[in-house]
């Protein structure tokens, strides 16, 4: 059992008994995510799930995210191997623009375990502009890292591992990524910038949103009812209009989601051309306004 070329599906903790459900497909898995994620961990193992699990403890989020400087903790680490983690991602905090002390400290700190993933949760700017920097510092570090990149201009897909991510992650895999992971809901497809401001229709919380494979995002569930010709062949859906996801349930319109993602990351595996096909597909898109 192993990440590579695996999708996963991001869930809260608290997710635990409908995990299984959004991540039973081949060529997935799933990522806790919260302080008590490793205890998640532990729980679907003993339920049966033998897909890859990690635990991502998401301290460089929120009002009172930790600087990326932040002592990583030994005890995180030894917790996620007991609980029966595929892989160990260390307990990271924020690394802002510029912040190189950050990237150093999380990197040299990573490196006094074997084959812990460094989870590096960067501002927009590291993979924009300083992007050169960026990648010099990983290939120096020559250990497994994992990106999760703050919420801001589009950017151009890199070849590593993506956390907390929407659409991106697929094209993080077209680029060459060994895995990555897309969020189940709003909170858990973006690192927000703090403090928070409001932009673009960013949502915070549990609010539902559903994939729309024509356009390639995620759309609240209040807006399908502009999609009444467009139907869906998820098995979930059953060739119905998308539209009625806007009056169902949490838990079918994730599932919905998970079943459309993981048909869009087959198409993906058995493309020639991976980057191309991501770029098609992102540029042929249709919009709806």
């Amino acid at each position: 059992m192993d990440l590579h070329e695996r999708l996963l599906i991001q869930v809260s903790a608290r997710d635990v008994y409908d995990a299984a459900v959004l991540a039973g497909h081949p060529h997935a898995g799933l990522v806790f995510t919260g302080q008590a994620s490793h205890d998640a961990v532990r729980m679907v193992r003993r339920h049966g799930y033998d897909g890859p699990v990690l635990a991502d403890r998401r301290r460089y989020a929120g009002s009172a995210r930790l600087r990326g400087t932040v002592r990583l903790s030994p005890h995180w680490i030894a917790d996620q191997v007991e609980a029966g983690a595929t892989e160990i991602l260390t307990d990271s905090g924020y690394i802002g623009a510029g912040d190189g002390d950050a990237i150093r400290s999380t990197l040299e700190q990573a490196g006094q375990w074997d084959d812990v993933i460094a989870v590096l949760p960067v501002h927009a700017r590291w993979v924009r502009e300083d992007r050169a920097v960026l990648l010099a510092s990983i290939a120096a570090y020559g250990g497994p890292v994992a990106l999760v990149v703050e919420d801001g201009p589009a950017f151009e897909p890199l070849p590593l591992p993506l956390l907390s991510a929407g659409v991106a992650a697929l094209g993080a895999l077209a680029c060459g990524a060994p895995w990555s992971a897309i969020g189940v809901r709003e909170v858990l497809r973006h690192l927000y910038p703090e403090p928070h401001e409001v932009r673009g229709g960013w949502r915070r919380g549990g609010a539902r949103s559903a994939f729309v494979p024509s356009v390639m995002e995620f759309w609240p569930v209040e807006r399908l009812k502009k999609l009444r010709a467009l139907t869906c062949p998820c098995s979930t859906c059953h060739g119905r209009m998308i539209a009625w996801l806007a009056d169902a349930e949490e838990l079918v319109v994730n599932t919905h989601n998970s079943k459309v993602l993981h048909r869009l990351h087959l198409q993906l595996l058995s493309s020639t051309h991976r980057l191309e096909w991501w770029r098609r597909r992102m540029t042929s898109n249709v919009r709806v306004t």
